[in-house]
Order: C-alpha cells, then sequence, then structure tokens
C-alpha cells in the first residue's frame, strides 16, 4: 500500500477569476484530499498575486506529476514541504504570560528539537490583567509529544500559569 505524505503548498495565483479552480482541479485528479485551504484576498505577494496556503494529503509517487500539472495550469509554486511533525495538540495558557517571558516559554518548547510551538495567539484585557493564550504544539510522534506537554507543564508551574487540558481531548 502506498504511503500518503502531509504536503503543504504555498501558492501564488493571478488576481482574477477561474485561478484557485485552476490551482484546485489539479489537487482533486491527482487523488489528493485537501487538508485546509487558505485564501485571503488582501494578503498579496510582492509582485501583486494572491497567496493562497494549502496542506494536502497524497501518494508521495504522485507529488511530481501534481507539482507538474498545477505548473501546466499557471499556478505558480512557492513553497513546498512535506510535514513531519504530524501530532498537534493545542492548550490554553492563562496568567501574565508576557510579563513572565513568552520568548523564553516557546523557546523552551522549542529547545528539545523534538517539538514546536506553531501556533500562538493571545488575548490582553490590560496590562495588569492575566492574559490568554491558544498554544499549538506540533511533534513527530506521541513520545516526542508527551516530553513537550511535560516541558510546558514545567514552565507553567514555574511562571505560575494555568494550563487548560487540550483542546479536544486530555493532557
Amino acid at each position: 500500500m502506498q504511503k500518503n505524505v502531509r504536503t503543504s503548498l504555498r501558492l501564488e495565483l493571478k488576481d482574477k477569476p477561474g485561478q484557485l479552480l485552476a490551482a484546485i482541479e489539479p489537487i482533486s485528479k491527482s487523488g489528493a484530499n485537501i487538508i485546509t485551504i487558505s485564501h485571503q484576498r488582501d494578503t498579496k505577494s510582492v509582485n501583486g498575486a494572491l497567496i493562497v496556503d494549502i496542506v494536502i494529503s497524497l501518494p508521495e509517487k504522485r507529488l511530481v506529476e501534481l507539482m507538474d500539472a498545477l505548473r501546466a495550469n499557471g499556478v505558480a509554486i512557492v513553497r513546498i514541504g512535506t510535514e513531519h511533525l504530524t501530532c498537534t495538540k493545542t492548550f490554553i495558557l492563562i496568567g501574565h504570560i508576557l510579563h513572565t517571558d513568552l520568548t523564553d516559554t516557546v523557546n523552551r518548547i522549542d529547545k528539545e528539537n523534538v517539538a514546536e510551538v506553531t501556533e500562538l495567539d493571545l488575548v490582553m484585557p490590560g496590562m495588569a490583567e492575566p492574559s490568554t493564550a491558544k498554544l499549538t504544539i506540533k511533534a513527530m510522534s506521541e513520545l516526542e509529544m508527551n516530553q513537550a506537554v511535560t516541558t510546558l507543564k514545567d514552565i507553567a508551574a514555574e511562571k505560575h500559569l494555568l494550563i487548560i487540558n487540550q483542546i479536544g481531548g486530555g493532557l
């Protein structure tokens, strides 16, 4: 059985009708499954093209033919990368996140080279008030994720931050 790989694509499309379809059609024909697609009309590249980020899952052997089909449709491929960090967990942190050095928190999770913080959303009601952060960590496997969660728990205890269990599951 052919192994599927998760691949992220950053594409540049001309700002005219039908261009998104020119990108999606070859993906569909290749047998790929679209995981996510992000298309924002107000975000453009330096040359004025629309930027589209797509994450797909497809058989590894079909990746080259997909790239050829996209180029044949006039779609510029800016970046392509297979995703090795496939284990994802998201947490909520509450406390004085900025006052306790947010950069240090992220760097300590990333430092172990087993996982990395891939998304961070922060809400600050006021400078003296506790902040809330949604933190997404990705790792190569469940073992590496457990190491990252242990690091996160140690940091939270040290900095007096509350961790709310993984969104969609338990710690």
